[in-house]
């Protein structure tokens, strides 16, 4: 009798057990062998086709997925949705459980990132443009939902220039929240007419990011992962000249940007890579295996 009661206690366990594992498993560990990539136009801005690569699980018959929507690095002069590591980053979060989107978005060239005023100006366009690409995915939910996406679990995220990009849309809801040159430029190219609803977007991944104003910066805003080497002097890990110095204008990565972070009670999370460069996880595999730990965790944190 005791030995029967005893088997069905560990019995009673080991299903919960079992129940808590499954309900865990899904958006930490890989659970998809197969993915499929559907290339769509999302926007044609200056009738410039921009295209993203949705990431979906083979076999996943979950109702609705969270979404993470990624942009490449580049300097805003270079790159493409299938460049560095995220086309990786985007297979390994759809076997995982996820939607993932990798995004083009409008480039520029040396002279259009010079000056102040140009440099804000062709930032604040591919901003306009993952503003676009979110939008885009928000009609698609609500005509049909193709991709059956949770429209509570919206993520954005991307590296260095990426990384930027995400920043300012995550944090610039109104251009009201914005000063000086960077302002005048967001009233043109970010106008508020073309706002996300509020709480559209759940939270944001910033790799090698920063914010051209700090001042964007105000509580009531996503959850934020940052990461980021402290000798990165490309985007500068405090506030200042990003490119060595060169460039025309100052932006603040997480070590500028922590104070801020804290004072409006941002909950967010950061990952240091102590005297590390710019970007140092596209060339170096265990790096990069930290970062998608991090990225992980935080995002099931998120989606629990």
């Amino acid at each position: 009798m005791k030995f029967l009661l005893a088997l069905i206690i560990t019995s009673h366990f080991a299903t919960h057990k079992s129940a808590a594992d499954t309900s865990t498993q899904r958006y930490k560990h890989e659970l998809f062998t197969n993915v499929t990539i559907d290339s769509v136009i999302y926007s044609s801005p200056d009738g410039i086709p921009l295209w993203m690569d949705i990431y979906q699980p083979v076999g996943d018959t979950a109702t609705l997925r969270p979404v993470v929507i990624l942009a490449h690095g580049g300097s805003f002069m270079h790159g493409h949705r299938k460049s560095e590591r995220i086309p990786i980053m985007c297979r390994m979060l759809a076997q995982r459980g996820y939607v993932a989107v990798s995004i083009d978005y409008r480039l520029t060239t040396l002279v259009g990132m010079a000056s102040k005023p140009a440099a804000y100006k062709n930032i604040l366009k591919s901003v306009a443009d993952g503003r676009a690409a979110v939008s885009w995915l928000l009609k698609d939910i609500d005509n049909g939902n193709t991709y059956r996406i949770d429209k509570t679990k919206l993520f954005v995220g991307g590296s260095s220039a990426g990384a930027i990009l995400t920043q300012q849309l995550a944090f610039i809801d109104s251009t009201a929240e914005c000063t000086g040159t960077l302002c005048k430029q967001a009233n043109r190219y970010l106008p508020d007419s073309l706002s996300l609803p509020p709480g559209t977007i759940k939270g944001m991944i910033s790799l090698a990011g920063a914010v051209l104003d700090t001042g964007i910066i105000g509580n009531h805003q996503p959850a934020l992962l940052h990461i980021h080497g402290d000798a990165d002097r490309i985007v500068q890990y405090g506030y200042k000249r990003a490119v060595k110095g060169w460039a025309p204008f100052k932006m603040a990565g997480l070590g500028g940007s922590r104070q801020r972070y804290t004072s409006q009670k941002l909950n967010y999370t950061e990952y240091v890579f102590p005297n590390a460069g710019h970007t140092p996880w596209d060339r170096d595999d265990a790096m990069f295996e930290i970062v998608m730990h991090q990225v992980v965790e935080f995002l099931w944190r998120e989606v629990r």
